[in-house]
């Protein structure tokens, strides 16, 4: 239902983004060319109003395509103001520079837009920055008057859902703080009904939420006339209670959702899917794929390319380094575990003596490990050794963002240690990842790590990737647990 409600709210979003993209250029064209406060050069004169009208679809589809890639439309409807201007402006930026660079390029080729522009037509310089100041003033204004207007007339208890909730477990609990995040949509959660617990005592969530009655009091609430959404979050075990609940619920005209108890063992996503004609839930499931995972996947291979083949003479520095202070080979060559569990290859700058592992077998790094050499130490420190998965991304055995693959016999403990550790493995492994950046490197707690993992694979978005690809450039680079100076005050690293 919050989906259905979120879909109608994005079809409003949609039309004031439109509405406001097209004020915005047009209004850009009035000012540059009829504002009396720039100058026209008089060898080219006024363009005529028909060729810019030939690239407005070019500017909408840009303008919402990256929206779409920035989650821009799958979040909630109230968000801080900061995160939307944000948002907003990096989108006109890019769109500027994507239209900017497009239009060049065919100028460039001598190839206009069909038979609607001259083969030679080039947008106005002046009119680009009008246009980008326009275009997020007027999206940021319509946007917060849609949450205003939407704000208001639930204020004044128009369309609103008032919801009761038949069960204040665990839960029945966390249904009414989802809602409860929604409420900016016209949730109202009324309160539960619940056997263990007294009518009248609240039920801590959010402030505290008031205990109606039992569940056997349900048709009496219902009669009320206050109510207009059921959901029921009784225990599995409580089956004959769950039927009895839906045939009094059948009784009145409200809308009843169930939720199983099953739900609560879900770490990912989950969706309903059909099987000719009987519903299936799939469990844990990533909402990485598609369409999304291919752009994913195009990022991955341009920005490994690019620092291949633009940083190539600092690698080949340091592969002569390595060369010339140990002997061994320069890459070092260790088996990982990637995502759907596949091993693989993984490929690192050699930082330890040569067969550092012959006698001791598969063991983490101890503080002061005498088999890391001196260049290996200052390699670790900011995390040059890590330069060649670059190859592991080309070669589609990782990305550059995602949870950190371990080898395969710590791999075998930890998932028998800790609960849900393999579905880590439902996406490609990465370089770095959310839980690198917040400093949570491979010595770190692994319940911990697995938390922003998880947090990871639920929460996937582009805007997150390069949120944690900026977080990587200005800080992530660096292992603070290693020292160059002193080999004891180093934590261990695998």
């Amino acid at each position: 239902m919050i989906r259905r409600q979120r879909s109608g709210l994005v079809g409003m979003y949609i039309l004031s983004d439109v509405i406001a993209i097209l004020l915005a250029y047009f209004w850009s064209y009035g000012f540059r060319f009829y504002g009396y406060l720039l100058p026209v050069d008089p060898e080219k004169g006024i363009p005529a109003l028909k060729y810019y009208i030939a690239i407005v679809p070019l500017f909408l589809v840009t303008h919402l395509l990256i929206f779409y890639m920035q989650g821009f439309y799958k979040t909630r409807l109230k968000r801080t103001r900061v995160d939307d201007f944000v948002y907003i402006t990096l989108n006109a930026v890019f769109s500027i520079l994507i239209i900017f660079s497009f239009l060049n390029t065919l100028v460039a080729y001598g190839q206009g837009i069909a038979f609607l522009m001259p083969e030679n037509f080039t947008i106005s310089r002046l009119f680009l920055p009008i246009y980008f100041v326009s275009v997020v003033f007027m999206i940021t204004v319509l946007r917060h008057q849609i949450y205003f207007v939407m704000k208001r007339r639930y204020a004044k208890g128009l369309n609103l859902k008032n919801v009761l909730i038949v069960g204040a477990g665990k839960m029945g609990r966390a249904v009414a703080q989802k809602l409860l995040d929604y409420k900016d949509m016209g949730f109202v959660v009324r309160g539960f009904l619940e056997d263990t617990l007294p009518a009248g005592e609240e039920v801590p969530v959010d402030g505290g939420l008031p205990v109606l009655g039992s569940v056997g009091d349900l048709e009496s609430v219902l009669e009320k006339g206050n109510i207009t959404e059921v959901y029921v979050a009784l225990d599995l075990s409580n089956y004959a209670q769950i039927m009895e609940t839906l045939k009094i619920v059948d009784r009145f005209i409200v809308n009843i959702r169930l939720i199983p108890d099953l739900f609560q063992m879900l770490t990912l996503k989950a969706r309903i899917e059909d099987l000719d004609g009987f519903p299936v839930i799939s469990i844990d499931e990533p909402p990485l794929r598609g369409l999304m995972l291919f752009l994913k996947r195009c990022v991955d291979v341009i920005v490994s390319t690019l620092v291949l083949l633009v940083l190539s003479p600092l690698w080949l520095l340091f592969v002569l380094l390595i060369k010339l202070t140990s002997r061994g080979p320069v890459l070092y060559r260790q088996e990982r575990v990637g995502m759907d569990g596949v091993k693989f290859m993984m490929f690192k700058f050699r930082t330890m003596v040569e067969n550092a592992e012959q006698e001791t077998g598969p063991v983490m790094c101890s503080p002061g490990d005498s088999r890391i050499t001196p260049l290996g130490r200052f390699l670790r420190k900011f995390s040059i050794d890590e330069i060649p998965q670059l190859i592991n991304v080309l070669r589609r055995e990782m990305s550059l963002i995602g949870p950190r693959p371990e080898r395969p016999v710590f791999v075998q403990d930890l998932r028998d240690r800790i609960p849900k550790y393999m579905l880590r493995h439902k996406v490609k492994s990465g370089i770095t990842g959310w839980a690198q950046v917040h400093g949570l490197r491979q010595d770190a707690d692994f319940d911990k790590r697995l938390e922003y993992d998880f947090y990871y694979i639920q929460n996937w978005s582009p805007a997150l990737d390069f949120k944690i690809l900026w977080k990587t450039l200005r800080k992530g680079f660096i292992d603070k647990n290693i020292s160059l100076s002193s080999r004891k005050k180093e934590k261990k690293r695998p």
